[in-house]
C-alpha cells in the first residue's frame, strides 16, 4: 500500500479504540522475536504442535528454542522482526512484548512451563476503548500478561478502560459457574457484534458470558463453535472487510453467525487452515492484507487480489509452523 494512500497516523498520545477486525491498524501489540521457550507438553501445547516441528516440540519440553535448533530460532526471530519492520515502514506504532521475570514464569503452579511471547494475541483483548486482561485457559498464556502489562497500564492515560477478568486459577479447567476462559484469539471484534470461539479447549461459553455482563448493552457477544482440532477462532477465519470472510466453513459445526450467512466467503480447507495457518493473516485494513509467502498460500492471495486487495507477501513459515502466523503474533490497539 503506498505511503499516500494510508490514512493518517495516529499520534503516540492518541485514544485507544478498536472498532472492528477491518478497521485501519494504526497502533498495536507485537510478539517477541527474542525468546521461546518451548511448554511443557501439558494438554495446551497438545493444541498447537503438529507435524514435524510439533514431533521435535515434544522430545524438546522445556528447552529454549536458541539452544535446541538454533538455524530454526534465527529464522524464526528474522521473520517476526520483518513482520514488525513491515509495520513500522507503513507508520505503524509497534509495541514489542518484554521479558518474563523468573518467578512469573513459573505462574501459576511454581513450575516453569516455558515462554510463548513471539505471539500476544491471547492474553488481552481491545474491544472498543476497553482494554481487557483475560483469563486465558491454555497454562503458557495465563503468564504472558507480564510481558506486556506496563504497555497496558499506560493506556488508561489514554481513554482506555483498564481492567482484568477474573484469573484463571492453577487448576487446568473447571467447568462450573464463575470460571470463564477467554483467550484473545477466540474474540473477534465485527463493529458492536463480538464473536468468541469455542473449540472446548480454549475459551468456553462461560467466559463469553463474563464478556459480554463486562461491556453491557452496547455490544453483542456471541459465541461460535469450531472443530476440536483447532485451538482458536483466528485459525478458521479472517475478516478483511464487511461482507467478505475467509473460512474454513468445514471447521466451523453451526456454520458462521446468521448475520455473516449473506457475506462472500473465501472456502479455506481443512488441511491448509490446519498446516498453513491459511486464515490467520494480518488485516492492515479493508483494502490491504499481509499473506504469508509461503507457496501453499497463494491460492488464499489470489482469492483476495480477486476481492480487490492489495496482498503484501512476506516469510513467515517458522512462527506458522509453530502455531500461530500474524494475527497471533498481534493485538491492536487502535484500529479506526
Amino acid at each position: 500500500m503506498g505511503e499516500a494512500a494510508r490514512p493518517p497516523l495516529a499520534a503516540h498520545d492518541a485514544p485507544i479504540c478498536v472498532e472492528s477486525e477491518w478497521a485501519t491498524l494504526r497502533e498495536c501489540v507485537y510478539g517477541s522475536p527474542d525468546t521461546f521457550v518451548l511448554p511443557v507438553f501439558l494438554d495446551d501445547s497438545k493444541l498447537r504442535a503438529q507435524g514435524e516441528f510439533g514431533q521435535f516440540w515434544a522430545k524438546n519440553q522445556g528447552r529454549d528454542l536458541k539452544d535446541a535448533w538454533p538455524e530454526l530460532f534465527a529464522e524464526m526471530s528474522g521473520q517476526i522482526r520483518g513482520a514488525i519492520a513491515l509495520l513500522e515502514s507503513l507508520g505503524v506504532r509497534v509495541h514489542v512484548a518484554g521479558r518474563i521475570s523468573t518467578q512469573n514464569r513459573k505462574f501459576p503452579r511454581g513450575e516453569d512451563h516455558g515462554v510463548v511471547t513471539p505471539w500476544l494475541r491471547d492474553p488481552f483483548a481491545t474491544i472498543g476503548n476497553n482494554v481487557i486482561e483475560l483469563a486465558p485457559r491454555s497454562l503458557f498464556h495465563r503468564r504472558q500478561r507480564f510481558s506486556v502489562r506496563h504497555i497496558l497500564a499506560a493506556t488508561m492515560e489514554r481513554g482506555a478502560r483498564y481492567f482484568a477478568q477474573p484469573d484463571s486459577g492453577a487448576d487446568d479447567y473447571v467447568d462450573a459457574p464463575g470460571w470463564g476462559y477467554l483467550e484473545g484469539g477466540d474474540v473477534f471484534v465485527l463493529g458492536r457484534d463480538v464473536l468468541v470461539g469455542n473449540s472446548g479447549g480454549c475459551s468456553n461459553p462461560e467466559g463469553a458470558r463474563w464478556l459480554q455482563h463486562a461491556l453491557g448493552g452496547d455490544y453483542r457477544v456471541r459465541t461460535v463453535r469450531i472443530d476440536p482440532m483447532f485451538p482458536h477462532l483466528d485459525c478458521v477465519l479472517m475478516t478483511p472487510r464487511e461482507g467478505v470472510a475467509v473460512a474454513c466453513v468445514e471447521a466451523l459445526p453451526e456454520g458462521l453467525p446468521g448475520f455473516m450467512r449473506d457475506w462472500d466467503v473465501v472456502p479455506v480447507p481443512k488441511a491448509l487452515a490446519k498446516a498453513h495457518m491459511a486464515c490467520n493473516n494480518l488485516v492492515l485494513d479493508d483494502r490491504t492484507v499481509v499473506v504469508a509467502a509461503e507457496e501453499a498460500l497463494d491460492p488464499i492471495a489470489q482469492a483476495l487480489t480477486a476481492r480487490t486487495f492489495e496482498v503484501i507477501r512476506i516469510p513467515y513459515r517458522v512462527p506458522s509452523m509453530a502455531g500461530g502466523s500474524f494475527r497471533c503474533a498481534h493485538q491492536p490497539l487502535i484500529r479506526n
